[in-house]
This record gives structure tokens, sequence and C-alpha cells, in this order.
């Protein structure tokens, strides 16, 4: 059974630790700069506490929109906080809260793999820090990262990922709404969350310019029969499969460092 991104996370803060062990067991194996670039990987051990506490915090503001409509009274408000508020507006920020607690994880681990897995250019660049899309899926920017590792995410799990994250920019840098055109069906809790048509024309366009197509998923987990049914339901399939590539990613990216620190210091 595939392990969640949780216990990969788990497996990688024990990596981390095994690659620091093997270099102070062999100080001054290898040149100063070239340990100083490992202990700038080891450091992220102490972020993934935090990493796993983000993936609770997204759990939390995905409950929050199970069931949203059915809390809705006669003037169209569910509850938020201490208060009542339109259902279109709660509904807004759910999904905000959600996407961006999602995307904000996803850049923190492309940030760690990419010190790894991708290019010094791409991976080393603090001011720009190896990102998801942009190094593990995007057409274009594959001679950044190792070959058959693009490769093989790309084309297992890119649409997801793309979809996802179009829907992040769509709702974090637009609101949810374009040119006169709003992504769900219909202002009201009687709407749910029913895609519009031109809202998720839009979305699959978008992820198509990252240059995936919808064939880019794994054989076995599928999509929604109808997407545009309920956007609940295309969140946790784009999670459930961006997490399974943030775990690919993360266990390849350790599992590659401690195996690579035991050739250099002579533990092979």
């Amino acid at each position: 059974m595939t392990k969640t991104l949780e216990e990969r996370l788990r497996d990688a803060k024990a990596d981390l630790g095994k690659v620091n062990a093997g270099l102070v067991r062999h100080a001054g194996k290898v040149p100063i700069e070239v340990g100083n670039q490992f202990q700038t990987i080891i450091a992220f051990a102490g972020d993934i506490e935090h990493w796993i506490g983000m993936i609770h915090a997204r759990a939390a503001s995905r409950r929050l929109l199970d069931g949203l409509e059915g809390q809705a009274d006669a003037d169209d408000l569910v509850p938020l906080g201490g208060t009542r508020v339109k259902y279109q507006h709660v509904r807004l920020i759910g999904v905000q809260a959600y996407l961006a607690t999602s995307w904000a994880l996803a850049d923190r681990l492309a940030g760690m793999v990419g010190r790894v897995l991708c290019t010094p250019e791409a991976g080393f660049d603090v001011s720009r820090p190896a990102q998801l899309v942009a190094q593990f899926v995007q057409k274009e920017r594959k001679k950044s990262t190792a070959g058959a590792l693009y490769e093989s995410v790309r084309q297992t799990f890119g649409w997801p990922i793309a979809i996802s994250y179009a829907l992040r920019n769509h709702f974090v840098h637009e609101g949810g709404q374009l040119a006169g055109a709003d992504f769900f069906d219909g202002p009201t809790a009687g709407s749910r969350f029913v895609i519009s048509t031109d809202g998720w024309a839009r979305v699959e366009e978008k992820a198509k310019s990252y240059g995936v197509e919808p064939s880019h998923h794994r054989a076995g987990p599928s999509w929604p029969a109808i997407p545009r049914d309920d956007l609940r339901a295309v969140l946790d399939v784009c999670e459930r499969e961006t997490d399974d590539a943030l775990g690919v990613l993360v266990g390849s990216a350790c599992r590659s460092l401690v195996a690579h620190v035991g050739y250099m210091i002579g533990e092979d």
C-alpha cells in the first residue's frame, strides 16, 4: 500500500538524519563547500514537523467545505466563526484557504527536493526555489530536472497537478471570477459546488498550457465521471495524486542523498 505524504516526510526526516550522521563520522572526507551544500539540505529536517502540520491544516480547511450548502438558512447565510455570512463568500474563503495551503506545502517540498533532483541553477537559487509545476511538470522546463524522473512524474501525475495549480491560480489570484464569468454555476447554496461550463473550460485550458494532457495520470485512480458536478470531488482527486507525486519526489531525493553521500564517504 502506498505510504501517505506524512509517512514519506517522516521517512525523509530519518534519511536526512542518516546523511548527517555519516558526515559526522567521516568529518573532513569531503571538501568544506560540498559539506556545506549537504548541510543546507539536511537542515530541512527541522521543517518537516511544520510541513506535517500544514497537511493537517489543509485537512481542516477541506472539512469546512463538507456539507456547506446544507447549513444555509432562508437568507442563504451559513455559519463562519461566531457569525453568519453569505454562502458564496464562505465557499470562496474555504476554497481559497484550501488551495493556498495545498500549494504552500507543495512549494516548500519542491524547494527541498530541487536541491537534489534539479540542476544547481534551478535547485540552489534561493530567490526562486524549484517549483512542482515549473521543474517537474511543465514541458519546456525539463532541462533543469533529471530526465527519467521528470518524465515519469510528468506523465503519471501531470494532469491532476496542473488542474490543481490552475485552480489555485484562478481562486487565489482572480478570486474565482474573470471577465464577468464566475467559476461556479451560481452564487447560492442551491448551486452547491457545481462548476460552470466556462469555469471548467478555463481551468482545463490553463492546465494544458503547462504542457500536459488529460492522459497524463495513472491508469488506476480515475477522475470523477463528470468533474463539473462538484469541485470537492476534483479537489480530492487532485490532492491524492499530488500528494503521491510529492511523496515520490521527497522519497527519491532523500534516499538518493543517503546513497550518494554513502558513496562519497566510502560507506557503500
